[in-house]
């Protein structure tokens, strides 16, 4: 019986790419975004970079999450 594991490389990051796009909504890697997109990103990122804002980690934001909702 051949398992998960078993499958080719590429097989694999096939569905490891497709879970995270399930779970966080984002584009497949395959797929084109649009100029919209990238104009949020790069401002978003320039956000980052001047310090304007400051990222959260993701540990932060599911543990606050979690304790608001109760889960």
């Amino acid at each position: 019986m051949n398992t998960l594991l078993d499958l080719p490389e590429a097989d694999r990051m096939e569905i490891v790419e497709r879970l995270q796009a399930s779970l966080f909504d984002v584009p497949q890697p395959a797929e084109e975004i649009s100029e919209e997109l990238k104009a949020t990103l790069d401002r978003r990122w320039q956000e980052i970079e001047s310090g304007q804002v400051e990222c959260i980690p993701h540990e932060t934001v599911m543990a606050n999450l979690k304790a608001k909702h109760g889960l």
